[in-house]
């Protein structure tokens, strides 16, 4: 008899309770890492069409805080760097993939990956198997130990096959939190329709969907390309954005309250007519399920020369069904005006503009009509505004 077997019941349980419970996970892993003294208990997700990890959610023996700069480093790590991952995406291989197999102790001493990111955590020897492997993901368990305490035996990867049956069932039924879906963000299918440029970018910088405005713009603008699902702004620019996108992954994983910094923030690409407006796209299921890597909108603004009210009308491409926002919202004939500037494309400045107004002012306006429309973000509001546009 297995000495774990006395915990498998209790394991289970535990199982069962990650798809219902925020703290699930926690409460598994760390019982698991009690069970079989292990340094770390983490599931992963890659996605296929970005070949980057699009989940990650790791507990280990030290306090969350001491694995901050080891998981975002480690998050931003070329899979085609890292060894491991050859070894562990053969189609061929079947059963536990284990590092111990094929990484030597000299490979260790010169790697970066183990010197600066793994080893000054006390992570070295790696047993990961696949949960689901389809043409689009693919979410795996990975246990990590100590150079102490040495890989996994083979009684102990009986064990976890065991339990393994039962975690499969957990996160097949929560599959779409480990992509990379624009699929899942409210309003995704408005985002086509916009005629401002939208790029929806993932934390590792990575280009998920653009629409049609953002392609046209790609096109004509010389500075802003896109190339190989990447924005390219040329490198210094590059590695300010790509700054930002950790600064927002490490706050959302280790500050929650910081959250509300990163709606609507601006990022003005120097030495160009380009301003980024970027906005966390965040669910409430996202928020309590830890370890979601969440997309940023991006909406790209430039910088143009002020025409007038009337040209402006002349250029409108969406006109609103005003009766009906009046008759359902109660819609002032200011906030109408703003509402039709703002459903074509206008940032806040340049409805102020056409409208007379301070800024200060438009965004009253717009409080109001969030207040009345029960909106509470400017990408809820268009996605309510298109509702009402004339065919």
């Amino acid at each position: 008899m297995n000495s774990l077997d006395i915990y498998y019941e209790e394991l289970c349980d535990l199982i069962y309770q990650i798809a219902v419970d925020e703290n699930g996970w926690q409460k598994f892993a760390r019982r698991l890492i009690e069970i079989m003294d292990v340094n770390y208990v983490h599931i992963q997700a890659i996605d296929f069409t970005f070949n980057m990890i699009s989940y990650s959610n790791g507990i280990g023996v030290l306090p969350k805080q001491a694995y901050a700069a080891t998981e975002l480093d480690y998050l931003r790590y070329p899979v085609e760097d890292d060894p491991r991952w050859g070894q562990f995406l053969d189609p061929n291989r079947q059963g536990w993939y284990q590092c111990n197999s094929h990484i030597t102790e000299e490979f260790v001493a010169k790697s970066d990956l183990y010197q600066k990111i793994l080893l000054p955590v006390d992570l070295r020897f790696v047993a990961t198997k696949d949960l689901i492997w389809d043409d689009k993901i693919c979410v795996f368990l990975t246990i990590t130990t100590s150079v102490k305490r040495k890989a996994l035996n083979k009684t102990e990867l009986e064990f976890l096959d065991r339990l393994i049956i039962h975690l499969k069932r957990v996160v097949i039924s929560l599959k779409k939190l480990f992509e990379f879906s624009s699929d899942s963000i409210v309003g995704f299918e408005l985002v086509d329709q916009l005629p401002q440029p939208i790029v929806i970018l993932n934390l590792s910088g990575q280009e998920v969907h653009h629409n049609q405005a953002a392609a046209s713009l790609f096109d004509q603008h010389p500075v802003l390309k896109l190339k190989d699902h990447r924005l390219q702004l040329g490198e210094a620019e590059q590695q300010r954005l790509l700054a930002v996108l950790y600064k927002i992954e490490r706050d959302f994983r280790y500050q929650k309250e910081a959250i509300e910094l990163y709606k609507n923030m601006d990022f003005k690409i120097a030495d160009t007519d380009l301003l980024l407006k970027m906005n966390l796209l965040l669910s409430e299921k996202e928020i309590l399920f830890w370890g979601t890597r969440p997309l940023v909108l991006v909406s790209i603004e430039q910088e143009k020369p002020d025409v007038s009210m009337q040209n402006m009308k002349n250029q409108v491409i969406y006109q609103l069904s005003q009766d009906q926002l009046i008759k359902r919202f109660k819609l002032t004939k200011r906030e109408l005006q703003l509402c039709e500037f703002f459903v074509n494309g206008l940032n806040l400045e340049q409805i102020a503009d056409q409208m007379n107004l301070t800024r200060s002012s438009v965004r009253t306006y717009l409080r109001n009509i969030f207040e009345k429309t029960l909106c509470n973000s400017q990408v809820e509001l268009m996605h309510l505004l298109m509702r009402f546009v004339r065919k």
